[in-house]
């Protein structure tokens, strides 16, 4: 069936676009596999910056139960649970703030073939363990997380500082810009408080 003629009720959209995802990501073609994957980057840090800045601006008048509306619509809600904007609580605020943030660091990561996984957000802390060339960096400090910080300073004001997990890789000095070492994950993960 063509993409003119085929039709999916909503809640089979993102099982579909998953699927297709998927079957790119793992394609034989190492040009489409990194195509794919930075696509999907882009994708993600435009729809969680402009979702939560359209919620950051309804919470900054007041329309508390408009989000609850929002939350309670089956499309609406689903697109907000996606980027963990579901609720108003403050595990939420802080994880969208983070999100945000990072998404603005996460390109630079990338071209360095480096990434990071956010494995813990509490009371101002955000907790880290880098990937791929980020791992074992000497200038990690001086330039990673420096810039994450001044865009967590940004982005979240109950931000207080960032703990970075203990690094697995041997040290090694920064790769240079335009060629990328070691593996890189696909986009941030970033995980709740219950989460493995």
């Amino acid at each position: 069936m063509s993409r003119g003629e085929e039709r999916l009720e909503f809640d089979q959209v993102l099982p579909r676009i998953a699927e297709l995802a998927e079957a790119l990501t793992a394609h034989d073609d190492a040009n489409v596999v990194e195509t794919a994957g930075e696509l999907l980057d882009w994708i993600d840090v435009f729809h969680a910056n402009g979702v939560g800045r359209m919620v950051e601006m309804v919470r900054d008048w007041r329309g508390d139960i408009l989000l609850e509306s929002f939350a309670a619509d089956p499309i609406v809600g689903s697109l907000l649970n996606a980027y963990g904007l579901g609720g108003a609580t403050d595990i939420e605020a802080a994880r969208l703030a983070v999100q945000t943030a990072l998404g603005e660091v996460r390109p630079y990561l990338h071209s360095h073939g480096g990434d990071m996984e956010v494995v813990n957000i509490e009371d101002g802390v955000v907790r880290l363990k880098l990937h791929g060339s980020c791992d074992g960096c000497t200038a990690a400090d001086a330039t990673i997380i420096e810039r994450v910080e001044t865009a967590l300073q940004k982005h979240w004001g109950d931000f207080r500082r960032i703990e970075v997990e203990e690094m697995t890789a041997e040290a090694h000095p920064p790769p240079m810009t335009g060629s990328p070492t070691g593996s890189v994950t696909s986009g941030l993960q970033i995980k709740g408080r219950g989460d493995g």
